[in-house]
């Protein structure tokens, strides 16, 4: 096809863009489409992208399968993703979540059944209420083929939802007329909400149709005209609302057990928020739950990452408010008396009142003054918060931050962060065995520095990292202390917290002393801000830690969710405002 019949093509389905919003309303706003007059290679004629919010068009394609005069159902049915489902980029992978739900063990069609979830509540939607011939453009394009048993299923459940004759949109295929019905109702049930059916739609199609199928490359092919391209956006990372969603990880309800579709009262009800045991995760994706699912749409994201995000999230609930600084204030002019006005002086500065009081006479220089004024400087000195040197225990009886809800990798970033908010600097470090630490390089106030070192994980045995301590309060080798401030030291832990404080022979190459709580004892002193431990053991064992403690306040918190309460309550009253925590 030439390029002068293609861009005749793009003028035309341009200038049907204004009918397409008006399908969805007088108010409907996006700016225009883009059209593509080279192949593209993507899956389908069109597409979506979350992160631009923009529709794009492969007009090679649309020429290819003859669908030319269908600009208005094209177009129409993109603008449903920006303004029905998935919306955004958060809602798209909620929708995908409950689609991993409902599909168990089959994560290659994620991204395939979440599309064709959205492509049935939007081409529903535009057929019945908007008078866009979404069937037309289905027929255009043909039937599926007699053994593309989730095609034959879609294009059934069409021709239900329109009232079509049988084969219009599935063909002459065996599609299931019970299972077809049950996703009609169920469309129609969750019109409004695309994530709440998005799990029962999965486990449909899971419970129904044959697992090997589904398991054949085949599967991920394409339906015929019942879908298209859906969301290829969403390169970037976790958009904040998804990992503290407490109800993406809950159990699928078939429809045929749902109220909501076949109607009735005894029937499930879908997803619903339990108490959880990690800052009231209820039925939210973990961190490995998370990445799997990005993994399976295509992202690249680290599962350290995705950690970050995840805990970062969990801990916003529980972080100081952000400060309220007051602004510099402004020395204030007061009145003087009269100065004498020289020749030479600002002659706009004459005080022409006082001159003419002391003598009618004016005499530059002799008679003239000038008003004087004085300063009454008002600038009130910020107080600067306590710095954080926070180190979390990393051993192996603690869980893993990437791959579980951990409890004190959680209470790490209600600490860190809560310091960072308030204008702290934050020195965090991971530890485990002999030599092993994984930290930030120094102080700073870099957010995705510190929160790497939060999630990071050894599992290694347990021994403090003593040497570090010592280099970053009391400095080592020579070379001064890193710290530049009153520091607050804060080690959560369990009994392995009590390596801090045994007596160890030659714990530094080249050295037989021994050493032990003498070098925690002048670290927090060299701090000049207060040491805590936060340990998960029993109120004995506490008591066995604070006597070889010394001036380290010892806490125990006998659960997880203690665990982040208590670095929540701590972190307000040391960096929430007022006089706790500041110089």
């Amino acid at each position: 096809m030439t390029t002068q019949v293609l861009d005749d093509l793009a003028a035309r389905w341009l200038a049907v863009w204004p009918d397409a919003l008006a399908a969805w309303g007088r108010t409907s706003r996006m700016h225009a489409p883009v059209l593509h007059t080279e192949p593209c290679g993507m899956p389908s004629w069109a597409w979506y992208t979350t992160d631009d919010v923009e529709v794009h068009i492969d007009l090679t394609v649309v020429a290819e399968r003859g669908i030319e005069d269908h600009a208005l159902a094209v177009l129409a049915h993109e603008i449903g993703h920006h303004l029905l489902a998935p919306v955004d980029r958060l809602t798209s992978l909620k929708i995908a979540a409950r689609v991993k739900v409902g599909l168990v063990d089959m994560d290659h069609l994620i991204g395939l059944v979440a599309n064709l979830w959205c492509d049935l509540l939007i081409n529903d939607r535009l057929q019945r209420r908007a008078g866009v011939d979404r069937a037309s453009l289905a027929a255009a394009v043909g039937t599926p083929d007699a053994d593309n048993v989730l095609g034959l299923l879609i294009g059934r459940t069409y021709e239900i939802l329109w009232e079509l004759p049988r084969g219009r949109l599935s063909g002459a295929g065996p599609a299931s007329e019970e299972h077809a019905h049950l996703c009609a109702r169920l469309v129609r049930a969750y019109a409004r909400d695309p994530v709440g059916g998005a799990a029962g739609f999965a486990r449909l199609l899971r419970g129904e149709i044959d697992p090997e199928w589904l398991r054949a490359p085949e599967s991920t092919g394409s339906v015929g005209a019942l879908g298209c391209g859906g969301d290829q956006g969403g390169a970037g990372g976790v958009p904040f609302g998804l990992a503290s969603d407490p109800t993406l990880a809950a159990p699928a309800t078939h429809p045929a057990l749902d109220a909501r579709v076949v109607g009735g009262t005894g029937g499930a009800t879908p997803e619903s928020a339990t108490e959880g045991a990690v800052g009231g995760g209820g039925n939210g994706l973990e961190p490995a739950a998370l990445h799997a699912l990005l993994t399976a749409l295509g992202s690249t994201t680290s599962a350290q990452q995705v950690a970050a995000a995840w805990y970062r999230e969990r801990a916003a609930p529980h972080l100081v408010p952000f400060p309220v600084r007051e602004g510099p204030t402004t020395s204030e002019q007061l009145l003087g008396g009269l100065d004498p006005w020289e020749v030479g002086d600002d002659l706009s500065t004459i005080d022409w009142s006082g001159t003419m009081a002391a003598s009618p006479v004016v005499v530059p220089g002799m008679t003239t003054v000038q008003r004087a004024y004085l300063e009454d400087e008002q600038v009130k000195s910020r107080p600067r918060p306590v710095d954080l040197d926070l180190y979390l225990d990393s051993s192996g009886s603690m869980a893993n931050p990437s791959v579980t809800a951990a409890p004190i990798a959680l209470a790490g970033a209600v600490l860190a962060l809560s310091a960072l908010r308030s204008g702290a600097r934050v020195q965090a470090t991971t530890w485990s065995g002999s030599g092993q630490a994984i930290g930030t390089e120094g102080f700073t106030r870099d957010v995705d520095a510190v929160m790497a070192a939060v999630v990071a994980y050894i599992g290694g045995g347990t021994s403090f990292p003593l040497e570090l301590l010592e280099r970053t309060h009391l400095g080592a080798d020579g070379k001064p202390p890193t710290t530049t401030g009153p520091t607050h030291i804060a080690v959560i832990s369990d009994d392995g917290v009590s390596t801090m404080f045994r007596p160890e022979a030659g714990w530094r190459a080249g050295t037989m002393r021994t050493v032990g709580s003498d070098i925690a004892t002048r670290a927090l002193e060299a701090a000049g801000g207060g040491g805590s431990l936060v340990l998960r053991i029993s109120p004995e064992g506490r008591h066995r830690i604070a006597s070889m403690a010394g001036r380290y306040r010892a806490y125990a918190v006998q659960t997880d969710p203690d665990l982040v309460t208590f670095a929540r309550d701590f972190s307000r009253a040391t960096w929430g405002g007022g006089d706790h925590g500041r110089r």
